[in-house]
């Protein structure tokens, strides 16, 4: 007896070495996983969708609900990132963080269900794909539902196949929480729910005796999602939004969805063809493999479902209404990488487990590639919102106005312009006044002769339609209430597809400013000069080369240390002038020293430079100058000068040596 509990269990030995090589190999995975969703996190800007999460993230939960039921998302994904935003903050990265979290649990939930369905080195192999998978680490970094809903597609597959295997009460619930939570994040859910729920009636893989919990579970599901069904009925058979989306051409859907599957979004399919190639014979490898594995669940045709069934519902259903995106595939796309990893575990069987690692390293070496796509090429940047509100926030002034076109883009503006906590935000139909001149006002157009059941009549919606008479007569009161005009465009051919506030533009007003943006949406900040501003009476300053000071203007008041002055100024020119000059903006002490000093800027803006302007036209050039923090309290001189952009030589006053145009004094007092 003392010999025979001495000698080691073979056995036992066995499956503890590998219990604990696999924990080792799934720590591992993870902490590489969880490095390369870490990377660059938060760098980019958000782009329009991410911005409507960080919204919603920021409103109350109230507010938040109300908000979903007018859009064509439900609520359960901002409630849990409403939640994390409480606790960790609005940052960019803190945002994305969220989504990497469950980025990085589809490793381990992908081994779960791999393990459950197959054996450890399917499992394995899946984990080590989906740890490097280009398309999950995409998702990872975007302020969307779209990892939470992968991971709770894997938890609810995951606990059904248990659930029918055991008919145990614990996966059962599981099932059930997921699968609601999963319908609360996307609506998309609902198509992995119907394929799998399916494939297992079909096949007829339910037993006499979870057959009965099986029924209970999903009448429990439909039960708990009763609440929000009427509105994702009305949201799915009426949408309240501008149609957007086209019906996807089969072929180019299938290359767009495979290439993805296979490598992520950040690749051109005619460059990595043999990766795609190979990646199909993977899967046709996996699928005969797991044709050879003792289950009771015919596996491959199981994944094939699991991934291209709800494929195949989107683009059946896009006949009616399109439904189709590539990104919504990703909800599929882990049980693909264990067809992968069925097909290297089958390599690994059939030939050396040398042959299928140099295999994966090539698809490891593909999944790098695409990885550094997504970082560095332009074409794979998200849409930089970041930096045209900052470009139009930098212009801004008082008696300035922000429209933007699409209007339902203001999410993106609320966002990136949090300096200006008293920003107003309303439509531009029907037009109301400012309710206070210094306040920037933010005006969101609706969808240029839309359909009547935009937004379905509410007031309080994103999207609304306006008529043509109803734009122009809006736009006619803005000129005469602003003096400059700044646009955010994005996704205007959507909802202006005529470009009907392109062109009035045009032709009412002067452009100032056009900046274009990285993204494949061709974002862009425009500034405009309206023919409200008339410059007020006063002395006129005559420079040389033609060019008048016409008019100043500034609040009369004590200032304080901190404080920005607004400047209001107007030029001219009796001719034309032989240089673009810029302007500007000095405080001065009354011995002579300079106290601070505001940003140089072109009078007309970059495009409306002074060699364009036509003799007797009045050019209104608002300007601002922030007092230093320290500024003493005392008496200050305020002064303004034109210069040549080359030569940095001030403009002198006609018939005088002086260059700087004196425009008054300023008085600063202590706090």
């Amino acid at each position: 007896m003392i010999r025979y509990l001495l000698v080691p269990n073979p056995t036992v030995t066995l499956h503890t070495t590998n219990f604990r090589a696999t924990r080792v190999t799934l720590l591992l995975l993870l902490t590489g996983g969880f490095a390369l969703r870490l990377y660059r996190l938060g760098e980019q800007s958000l782009w329009y969708d991410e911005t409507v999460s960080a919204f919603l993230a920021n409103q109350s939960i109230p507010a938040l609900i109300a908000h979903t039921a007018r859009d064509i998302h439900p609520p359960g994904y901002y409630l849990l990132l409403h939640g994390w935003a409480t606790l960790a903050g609005n940052s960019e990265f803190s945002l994305a963080f969220f989504s990497t979290t469950f980025g990085l649990l589809i490793i381990p939930l992908t081994y779960a269900l791999a393990r459950c369905l197959t054996n450890r080195p399917v499992a394995l192999w899946s984990a080590l794909l989906v740890a490097v998978s280009p398309f999950n680490i995409w998702y990872s970094q975007e302020v969307r539902m779209y990892t939470l809903g992968a991971a709770l597609g894997l938890v609810a597959t995951y606990a059904l196949v248990k659930g029918i295997a055991t008919n145990r009460l614990q996966p059962w619930l599981g099932y059930v929480i997921a699968a609601t939570v999963g319908l609360y994040t996307l609506y998309y859910f609902a198509f992995l729910l119907i394929t799998i729920n399916s494939f297992i009636l079909l096949r007829q893989l339910i037993t006499r005796r979870s057959i009965k919990s099986w029924l209970i579970a999903n009448t429990y599901v439909l039960l708990a999602y009763a609440l929000w069904l009427p509105t994702a009925w009305r949201q799915a058979t009426n949408p309240p939004v501008p149609p957007w989306r086209s019906l996807p051409q089969l072929g180019q859907t299938l290359l767009e969805s495979w290439t993805a599957l296979s490598l992520g979004q950040s690749v051109d399919p005619a460059v990595v063809w043999p990766i795609l190639l190979l990646t199909l014979g993977l899967t046709i490898l996996g699928l005969i493999h797991l044709r050879s594995l003792d289950t009771r669940l015919p596996v491959g045709a199981f994944l094939i479902a699991y991934t291209f069934g709800p494929l195949l519902l989107i683009y059946l259903i896009s006949f009616i209404v399109p439904l189709y995106h590539v990104r919504y595939l990703f909800t599929y796309a882990a049980a693909f990488a264990i067809l992968l990893g069925a097909g290297l575990a089958g390599l690994a069987q059939r030939a050396t487990i040398w042959v299928a690692g140099a295999v994966a390293a090539v698809l490891i070496a593909a999944s790098f590639y695409s990885i550094y796509q997504f970082h560095v090429n332009p074409a794979y940047r998200a849409d930089d919102f970041r930096a045209a509100v900052e470009f139009i926030d930098q212009r801004w002034q008082p008696g300035d106005v922000i429209l933007v076109n699409a209007g339902y883009t203001y999410p993106a503006f609320l966002y990136y312009a949090d300096d200006h906590p008293d920003l107003q935000s309303r439509r531009l139909v029907p037009y109301r006044p400012p309710d206070d001149c210094c306040s920037p006002l933010l005006l969101q157009t609706g969808t240029v002769d839309g359909p009547a059941q935009l937004g379905w009549g509410d007031p309080a919606s994103d999207f609304y339609a306006m008529t043509t008479a109803e734009t122009v007569a809006a736009l006619k009161q803005v000129s005469q209430d602003f003096s400059r005009l700044w646009l955010l465009r994005a996704y205007d051919t959507v909802t202006d597809p005529n470009g009907l506030i392109r062109a009035w533009l045009a032709r009412h007003a002067t452009s100032i400013e056009d900046q274009p943006f990285s993204g494949e949406s061709n974002i862009r900040a425009q500034g405009f000069l309206l023919a409200s501003s008339t410059a007020p009476q006063g002395p006129i300053v005559a420079l040389e080369d033609g060019l008048l000071l016409a008019g100043s203007a500034w609040p009369q008041q004590p200032w304080h240390s901190g404080q920005t002055i607004p400047v209001k100024l107007w030029w001219s020119a009796t001719g034309t002038p032989s240089a673009d000059y810029k302007a500007s903006l000095k405080l001065w002490t009354p011995d002579g020293q300079l106290a601070a000093q505001g940003h140089d800027e072109w009078p007309g803006g970059t495009l409306h430079r002074a060699t364009t302007w036509t003799p007797g036209e009045t050019i209104y050039h608002p300007m601002q100058l922030t007092l230093p923090p320290d500024l003493p309290a005392g008496q200050y001189w305020l002064n303004v000068e034109l210069y040549h952009p080359d030569t940095v030589q001030p403009l002198p006053q006609l018939h005088s040596d002086k260059t700087a145009i004196a425009l008054g004094p300023v008085t600063v007092e202590e706090e």
